[in-house]
């Protein structure tokens, strides 16, 4: 794989690379650059060129960070660019169904999309258990299929969304097969910001998978 450092923002994550023993890349091409670990989820995009793309083993999850940015469409279907830095836990557990976590201080950014496109439904707080004794409603917008509500139930458990609604807002969450992906949207990154999301998601993902062990069965 090619080394290529991207324009901005390479010097932080050089940073976090060298703290936690990744290796840097810097800007991903998929005409190009076929021995690499895609990032997907929701943004992504065919031959979508990736930026500050650092992959690596911490605490024995494969995890990758870069940016990406895409032209989205808004509710009020203005185009508009968008600019995301993510990270990708690759979890031990298989088979999740796509569980969508937005923050609504974001204003709904990712709304039209998880409807329109992912045919995703916004499932309200009644269906969160002790939801009503967390801040985590009025903090996020989650969105599931309608079926899949049981084991998103299980997924936020009470002490996952005291957690998120309490420190980790200004991130939002996408749970899809056997990936957790992280993003922070339109945000001036920092080292600290870029271990915040470490650190959430190898907390958020050692949760799902520890679901394994409670003989959940994610195919229901």
């Amino acid at each position: 794989m090619r080394f290529m450092p991207s324009r901005s923002d390479r010097k932080v994550f050089g940073k976090i690379a060298e703290e936690y023993d990744l290796v840097y890349f810097g800007t991903v091409d998929p005409r190009v650059d076929h021995d690499y670990v895609a990032v997907r989820g929701l943004t992504a995009q065919p031959n979508q060129i990736e930026e500050n793309y650092t992959t690596g083993n911490v605490y024995d999850y494969e995890v990758a960070f870069l940016q990406r940015s895409r032209n989205a469409k808004l509710p009020n279907g203005v185009n508009e660019k968008k600019h995301w830095t993510i990270l990708q836990v690759q979890l031990r557990s298989g088979g999740w169904p796509r569980i969508f976590i937005d923050g609504r201080s974001r204003a709904e950014e990712y709304g039209a999309l998880v409807a329109s496109y992912l045919r995703l439904s916004e499932i309200g707080w009644q269906n969160l258990a002790n939801s009503a004794f967390t801040n985590f409603p009025q903090a996020f917008a989650t969105y599931a299929r309608l079926e899949d509500v049981g084991l998103m139930q299980k997924v936020l458990s009470s002490d996952v969304q005291a957690m998120l609604a309490t420190h980790f807002t200004a991130f939002d969450y996408e749970l899809v097969e056997d990936k957790l992906i992280i993003y922070a949207t339109n945000t001036e990154i920092n080292l600290e910001i870029l271990d915040h999301m470490l650190r959430v998601g190898l907390w958020f993902a050692r949760h799902i998978d520890a679901l394994l062990y409670e003989n959940i069965n994610v195919t229901e």
